[in-house]
């Protein structure tokens, strides 16, 4: 079962996106040749046994076994045998980006992502990782344009409209960033990154109360953006603000308590 990249963190320096690039991703694809999705996986004993089967499906459930178990460097193994033997395995490509991600070689995985999706276009979680890989590599456009496809193809997903929003706000789009970051906490009102982001494309703009509310916002669903907020420099707006230094003391005041 694949997953989306969670969007937890929108922090002011790009750098911090390395911070969501390493989540990628939850679970690896489980499909065997045909391309039909597995119900579960295999036993261990059987995949890894004495004896196996050596067909591109069995490559790629042992990697299977080795990514959800920590051994990146073995699943990207197996992955590559299972390619050997089936070039346009889709599965295998993107499993592959993925356990290359978790070892931080990321032009690898961005490589590929490139492959995958060339063989299936419609793919929403393989452009959304590819687009987040793109934003870490300093190339907003090409990753806004990511978020923008996969969010063709899955229109009311909060974490795609959170990913365009991050994208429009390192390209200067910070009208269009407000409006992804406005809709995703609409969709998703208690996505703490949604509103965190709102504060911050508002801050931009010049919108104080804007900003403060959906500060506010983020920080009751997630106090920890309050040491964030404090050295935002997306947030220069609120720098000295009385409000916006009520609402960093009293989170830390209600975080000490707990």
């Amino acid at each position: 079962m694949k997953t989306l990249l969670k969007a937890i963190l929108v922090l002011a320096a790009l750098g911090a996106v390395a911070a969501l690039v390493l989540r990628l991703l939850g679970r690896p694809q489980q499909y065997a040749e045909s391309g039909e999705a597995r119900e579960s996986m295999p036993d261990l004993d059987e995949v890894i046994g004495d004896t196996r089967l050596r067909t591109a499906a069995s490559y790629l459930d042992e990697g299977n076994v080795y990514f959800n178990v920590g051994q990146y460097a073995l699943a990207v193994e197996r992955y590559t045998r299972a390619l050997a033997e089936t070039p346009a395995l889709p599965a295998a490509l993107y499993n592959r980006a993925t356990a290359h991600t978790r070892l931080g070689a990321f032009d690898e995985a961005l490589a590929d992502y490139d492959a995958a999706i060339e063989l299936t276009p419609a793919d929403g979680d393989a452009l959304n990782n590819r687009g987040m890989l793109r934003l870490y590599r300093h190339e907003p456009s090409e990753a806004l344009s990511d978020f923008e496809q996969a969010l063709a193809l899955n229109p009311d997903d909060p974490t795609l409209m959170v990913n365009c929003g991050m994208a429009q706000l390192e390209t200067a789009a910070h009208e269009d960033a407000l409006a992804s970051f406005e809709k995703a906490a609409k969709v998703a009102p208690g996505d703490p990154a949604a509103h965190y982001g709102a504060a911050q494309a508002a801050a931009v703009l010049g919108k104080r109360k804007v900003s403060l509310d959906h500060l506010q916002g983020a920080l009751e669903i997630q106090p920890s953006y309050a040491a964030e907020a404090a050295g935002d420099a997306r947030l220069a707006l609120l720098d000295g603000d009385e409000e916006f230094m009520k609402l960093l003391r009293s989170t830390a005041e209600e975080a000490a308590e707990e």
